[in-house]
């Protein structure tokens, strides 16, 4: 039994080791590596098994339950990543600036590849448009948008009559009378715009946007997709097929990694090239704990951690308990005020977020 012991609690400190070198990939971001994506992406599983292992430990060995809660307690640095704390009372707007709201929402075609023939699904179609049309945002970007004239999808024509007269696409994307990809809906202006595809519906669609006097460069983006299916992993039950679907899903994350990685880079140089206030938004296909996150909250403010709360999970399917649409605006030009994840909204397979901010 002595042995056993023994054996624990040296595997246990070897985790503790791992668990360090964690914290470190996630405050730093060194490396956009796969192996530090893989690593920095278990950060919530690394977590919970500390939690656990703070009673297990005091019941076989009381002293030793000082390191997992010591280690516990040192994740309280990520902590405004994972949960937000709705903050008390909102910063009034400069003199003469007035509010803005952006919405993101990764709208999943509309469920056009969903049976949308049927009428039940028609009839959610009508109400998906409908709730984003009086969503009250001023701003909507939206991946995966997908509009088809003379049919259901007629979705430009039906926002455009709701005042999003002002659009941004990716241009070399129009087919005839339909479109799919990342779009840019405005009430204001769009004054200036730019695009670049990476891979099928992924890529950045920059629109400057004149609100009254001050001019907002908003970066909409939708980051390389896995596609990972963990529902047909989940199905499995014979071990072979675990084993085909596990390879294949680590397959598709490591891919993502460094797709996303060489898109980042992109990204960056728009940023870095903006003569106004950035507000970057959109699905990063990313976590809170990841490269891109992490690289970007060292120049931006991420608007979830400032105004935002509980959570905020954007995803709808599995695994569902992930953060992956997020919204990052220039702090020293930009004021946020508000955020709300629209968790009750279950038309796609992410949430809408909304951010309302103020220029300085």
């Amino acid at each position: 039994m002595k042995g056993i012991k023994k054996l624990l609690w040296f595997l246990y400190q070897c985790f503790a080791c791992y668990t360090l070198l964690i914290y470190i990939l996630v405050l730093w971001v060194p490396t956009d590596g796969w192996l530090a994506g893989f690593m920095m992406m278990s950060f919530p599983a690394v977590v919970l098994i500390h939690l656990i292992s703070i009673p297990v430990w005091f019941v076989i060995e009381r002293k030793k339950a000082v390191l997992p809660l010591v280690l516990f307690v040192a994740a309280g640095l990520f902590l405004s990543r994972t949960y937000a704390f709705k903050s008390s009372g909102e910063e009034a707007p400069a003199d003469g600036a007035r509010k803005f709201s952006v919405m993101s929402y990764n709208v999943h075609v509309f469920q056009k590849y969903a049976g949308w023939q049927g009428e039940a699904r028609r009839k959610e179609i009508k109400e998906m448009k409908a709730w984003i049309g009086d969503s009250g945002a001023d701003v909507l970007c939206m991946p995966e948008h997908y509009d088809e004239d003379e049919t259901i999808f007629d979705t430009g024509n039906y926002l455009k009559k709701k005042g999003y007269r002002h659009t941004a696409y990716f241009h070399g994307r129009k087919y005839g009378k339909s479109y799919w990809g990342l779009a840019i809906l405005s009430k204001y202006p769009i004054v200036a715009s730019r695009d670049t595809i990476f891979l099928a519906q992924n890529g950045l669609v920059q629109a400057d946007i004149k609100i009254g006097r001050d001019t907002v460069r908003i970066i909409g983006l939708h980051l390389y997709s896995m596609t990972l299916g963990l529902s047909k992993l989940v199905r499995q039950k014979e071990m072979d097929g675990i084993e085909t679907e596990g390879r294949i899903t680590l397959s598709k994350m490591k891919k993502g990694f460094t797709q996303r990685a060489e898109e980042f880079t992109v990204l960056q140089e728009w940023i870095n090239a903006s003569p106004y206030p950035v507000l970057v938004c959109g699905d990063f296909n990313e976590v809170p704990y990841s490269y891109i996150y992490g690289k970007l909250r060292k120049s931006l403010k991420n608007s979830f951690e400032e105004k935002g709360q509980g959570f905020g999970f954007s995803y709808n399917h599995l695994p569902y308990f992930i953060r992956i649409d997020h919204q990052f605006f220039d702090e020293s030009k930009l004021s946020v005020h508000d955020f709300t994840t629209y968790s009750k909204i279950k038309f796609s397979d992410h949430y809408p977020i909304m951010g309302t901010y103020s220029f300085k």
